[in-house]
């Protein structure tokens, strides 16, 4: 504001504002020595002199000391934004017999299907049926077929896996993978539903007794579509494991969800795998009843 002068209260004497830049016959009180420096953490206070209605000093200062602290503070707590939703992580530890059990049940599709589940053969070289499939992928379903037919012999359970490709084959057409694969060629197609069938029975992969290459010769594709078929069996099965990772003793196949794509000797695997769980299971029921 300058240069700045008020009348003072001896009858019209100019005074100029002390070096502090406040006039202390405002109120009588000495002017604070803090005026004018760096403010503290409470922010600054203005103050403002009117005279019939016209704004003619105002002089700002540190909130402390000036008496209006309190308000400061709750000033500053509404304008501070509200804390974050505090996050905490429950890591929920199952038993090794329990986390088997609930793999088990995603494997053949629920809990009745593994309370049922038998080892019986599929039946052997069951056809597919067009007719009962989506009109917009009957083409590539078709020469899909076609091209199972022209496969050699799997080394084990040939009758079976034929079965299950056509059923998965089927399956796929209703998701409707089989429309968004309408561009593939049909070789591509045959290798994907051949590979997530074996990936799903564990004939292939680490530690399994076979290559992929095995079950598709005389097709013409070498390498394992194992993009496509995780998809498919995402499709088909859903989340693979739902609680982040399955269990250590179980083998690392494709989770269909289905115990009609499951050949014989995949399932007698798992009713071996059901059954040391449950036993397992009751035992330390027993252990602590005692």
């Amino acid at each position: 504001m300058g240069e700045r002068w008020l009348y003072g209260v001896d009858g019209g004497l100019l005074e100029p504002d002390d070096e502090w830049g406040r006039d202390p016959w405002l109120d009588g009180v000495p002017p604070s020595r803090d005026a004018g420096r760096v403010p503290d953490g409470l922010g600054t206070v203005t103050e403002v002199v009117l005279i019939d209605g016209h704004v003619v000093d105002s002089v700002t200062r540190p909130v402390s000391g000036s008496g209006y602290e309190c308000a400061a503070l709750e000033l500053a707590h509404l304008r501070e934004p509200a804390p974050p939703p505090r996050v905490e992580r429950v890591i929920v530890r199952e038993e090794p017999q329990e986390q088997m059990l609930h793999w088990l049940e995603r494997v053949v599709g629920s809990k009745e299907a593994l309370d049922t589940l038998d080892d019986d053969p599929l039946p052997l070289g069951e056809p597919l049926e067009p007719d009962l499939l989506p009109l917009g992928s009957r083409d590539l379903a078709c020469a899909v077929d076609e091209h199972l037919d022209l496969l050699e012999p799997a080394p084990i359970l040939s009758g079976q896996l034929i079965t299950a490709y056509r059923r998965l084959l089927a399956t796929a057409a209703h998701a409707g993978m089989l429309h968004l694969w309408r561009d593939f060629p049909p070789t591509k197609v045959t290798a994907t539903i051949v590979h997530t069938v074996v990936k799903a029975n564990a004939l292939t992969g680490t530690g399994a007794p076979f290559s992929y290459g095995t079950f598709v010769r005389g097709l013409g594709e070498g390498t394992a579509p194992s993009a496509r078929s995780r998809s498919l069996a995402l499709l088909v099965g859903g989340s693979q494991w739902p609680h982040g990772r399955s269990p250590s003793e179980a083998p690392g196949v494709y989770v269909l969800g289905d115990t009609g794509l499951l050949v014989s000797r995949f399932r007698n695997e798992l009713i071996t795998y059901r059954d040391l769980a449950r036993t397992a299971e009751a035992a330390l029921g027993q252990v602590a009843a005692g």
